[in-house]
Order: C-alpha cells, then structure tokens, then sequence
C-alpha cells in the first residue's frame, strides 16, 4: 500500500513539475527557433537552432539598458526596505506598546491593498515632485509595496530566536541598539536573506507601476521592454521569447543559489521548536 502511495506521489510531483516548467520551456524553443517555424500550425520542434533572437536583443536593441534599470530599481528597493523592515520587525518582535494591535492591522491593511487603486494617486503626487520617469519613483513604490512582506516574514523569524540572546546582551552591557546589531542580525541572516531575494523578484517582475511611472526608453524597465516590444509589419516573437528567458534566468539562478534560505524564511514560525 505504501508502494502505491509513494508511486502516485512522485507521480503527482512529476505533473506538476512539467505542468509549471513547460511554459519556460516553450518560450526557450521559441527563441531559438526560425522565424518561419514560429508562427507555424501545428507547432513543431526547431530543425535547426538559431540565435539571431538574442543577437537582436542584446546588440540591436535598449533592452540591456532596460535589464540595468531593473537590477538598479531591484537592488535599491531591497537595501531600502530591509533594514527598515528588520528594525520594525524586531521592535514588534521583542517590545510590548500601546496600540502593537493597531499598527498590526494597519500593516496587513496595506499588505492587502490591489496595486491598481494606488496609482492615479501615486503618479499624481510624483508628477508634481518632478519624479516621473526617474528611479526614485520606482523605488520608493517597490520600498512602501513590499514593505509588509518583508515586515512579515523577519517578525516570523525573529520570533524563533530566543529573548534570553537580548538579556544575556542586556547584561553585558549592550544597549537594545547594539544587542539589535551585534546579536540579533547576525543570528536573523537567513530571514533577511529570504525577505530580500523574494523583494528583488517581485521588484524585478513588477509591471503595472514601471508601466505608469517610465515613460522613456532611458528609465523603462525590462518587464515593460519586453511588452513593447515592436515590429514594423508584424510582431516579432522571438525577439520577445529570448528577452524573456533573459529577464526569466537571473530569477531562476537567484532561487537555486538561496533556495534553502527562501523556506527557511517562508516557514519561520510554521513548527514549534
């Protein structure tokens, strides 16, 4: 029986593997396709294997320019919003004040908030700063957007490190600040590194507010690049499939790299120790 059950799991493991990859899958045989054989009905696997795609995306096009726009956009966005996010985290974490419940609630508030009722408001505020079509429109998005996420998941791991490291520090002589700094943070590594890699994603892939707020081709991103991509006569498919592996590839070799930190993150509090 136990045959059985073991068989018809790794069975359902396999379905839903292939069921999950086989997009990428797709659009990878897609890039390096002949453009004749794109389009063609019913689909067949590529005779011959070209290149010319990521040829025209990486030499004839801005998308480079698009895929350092992402990473910068990314990369400010994570070193913003996690130490402010670590700092709240461990307030809430170790501290008890009036009014913990309100600023709870008010947190998860904004967690559940739908992106598109932001943004009239938010491009309204930004065109009168002066900040549309400049990063800092971005990031400071990203940083408010993904705040509650990575609120959420430090204050999950915080919790599984013990009080008695902040009163042994406590009696050391620390104050809260340096028992924060040099205890804490180190010990709370894998949560921060969790938190950051699924911001970067999420930055990385965010597409409703790079839409709005870059209007240029100097300050667009690659999730919008792709997107907008353009032919003269007909819309070229390819082009669009290898930018999109080249978009999809720094993701996938960010998960294999922190997979273990990521649900080391994701499942802080799960299981009692």
């Amino acid at each position: 029986m136990n045959y059985y059950k073991k068989t018809l799991f790794y069975l359902l493991v396999i379905i839903i593997t292939v069921w999950s990859i086989f997009p990428f899958l797709w659009i990878l045989l897609t890039s390096i396709k002949p453009p004749f054989q794109i389009m063609q009905l019913p689909p067949v696997f590529p005779t011959t294997i070209t290149l010319a795609a990521y040829k025209n995306v990486l030499l004839k096009s801005y998308f480079p320019h698009y895929l350092f726009n992402s990473f910068m956009v990314s990369l400010s966005t994570v070193f913003i919003t996690i130490p402010i996010a670590l700092l709240a985290a461990y307030s809430i974490s170790r501290f008890s004040f009036r009014r913990k419940t309100s600023i709870l609630f008010m947190i998860i508030i904004l967690f559940t908030l739908p992106s598109i009722s932001l943004v009239a408001a938010l491009y309204k505020l930004f065109y009168t700063l002066g900040w549309i079509n400049l990063p800092i429109s971005l990031i400071v998005t990203y940083s408010a957007n993904n705040f509650p996420l990575a609120f959420f998941l430090l204050v999950k791991y915080l919790d599984k490190i013990p009080t008695d490291m902040d009163c042994a520090a406590l009696i050391d002589g620390c104050t809260y600040f340096q028992a924060f700094r040099y205890i804490i943070t180190p010990l709370s590594l894998p949560g921060v590194i969790s938190a950051s890699v699924l911001i970067f994603i999420f930055c990385w892939n965010e597409f409703l507010f790079a839409l709005t707020f870059t209007l240029d081709e100097s300050s667009r991103l690659a999730s919008v690049g792709i997107a907008l991509f353009q032919g003269t006569f007909e819309v070229p498919w390819g082009d669009i499939a290898a930018a999109s592996v080249i978009v999809t590839l720094p993701l996938l070799l960010f998960l294999l790299f922190f997979q273990k930190y990521i649900v080391q993150g994701l499942t802080a509090g799960a299981l009692k120790g």
